[in-house]
């Protein structure tokens, strides 16, 4: 696997992380925590093209977390997803 050069570097450069083989970083704040942070070209299948850059965040409780951002004024995208690689739930950037 190759990575481009493009927006993924420029990104990395701008905020001054790595990117890695596979376009992204692994962001470890604390033991045991960590934040993925992806980058996705215009033509990847993963996601739609509109949406080029996705956070995984890992919280205590993801209820109150739905309730938090409801409260702020932040809805759910879609429906909280139960995987067998976690529980997920998708929210866009309010700004």
């Amino acid at each position: 696997m190759q990575r481009k050069k493009g927006v993924t570097l420029e990104t990395g450069e701008v905020l001054k992380i790595e990117i890695e083989i596979w376009n992204g970083t692994v962001i470890k704040p604390q033991l045991g925590n960590k934040t993925i942070f992806p980058f996705f070209t215009e033509n990847d299948s993963y996601f739609p093209t509109e949406q080029q850059v996705m956070l995984n965040f890992q919280v205590h409780n993801l209820n109150e977390t739905i309730k938090h951002l409801e409260h702020i004024g932040v809805p759910l995208a879609k429906k909280k997803e139960i995987s067998e690689f976690g529980k997920f739930i998708w929210i866009e950037d309010p700004v």
